[in-house]
């Protein structure tokens, strides 16, 4: 394994077989549509990585808090907040004041980020199309037992 790859990111290069395991596979289609993705974001910015795509995907659907973002994500704001910093920096997000919470800071997109989530969109809805022809009818079943691969692993709610 190389320097600063975990064993989790060496799944994700691994080309396997069509008999592979199902979390293999899986994982692969994530590789597959993660890079597809940084391509298109890259033809905006070459500095982007797909930790900022996650955050801006997140900020796309709505004026949050940098403290949802890191929580939606699973981590925590001082974890998430140099990749803020960077998209604030780049023109990408504008951070201003929260009016119900004077400590708290709002994140935005700005034109340019408005203009990259959307070409973001519109690669994910043409690969969701270019999917969708290659399994023909068999789309509907594929994405059905992938969402109970998800539902069955998500933690019990109270």
């Amino acid at each position: 394994m190389s320097r600063g790859r975990s064993a989790t990111d060496a799944l994700t290069i691994v080309d396997p077989g069509p008999g592979a395991r199902i979390h293999l596979l899986a994982r692969r289609v994530g590789a597959i549509v993660a890079d597809q993705l940084l391509d298109e974001v890259h033809q905006h910015d070459s500095r982007l990585r797909t930790g900022h795509m996650r955050v801006l995907a997140l900020i796309d659907a709505e004026p949050v808090r940098i403290v949802d973002v890191a929580a939606h994500l699973g981590t925590t704001k001082q974890t998430v907040a140099p990749t803020v910093d960077e998209l604030v920096a780049w023109g990408y997000v504008a951070r201003t004041v929260d009016e119900n919470d004077r400590r708290a800071r709002i994140l935005t997109l700005t034109p340019e980020g408005e203009e990259l989530t959307a070409a973001m969109l519109g690669r994910s809805v043409s690969l969701d199309e270019e999917f969708g022809r290659l399994l023909g009818d068999d789309v509907e079943v594929c994405r059905s037992a992938l969402w109970r691969i998800i539902e069955s692993q998500r933690a019990p709610r109270d």
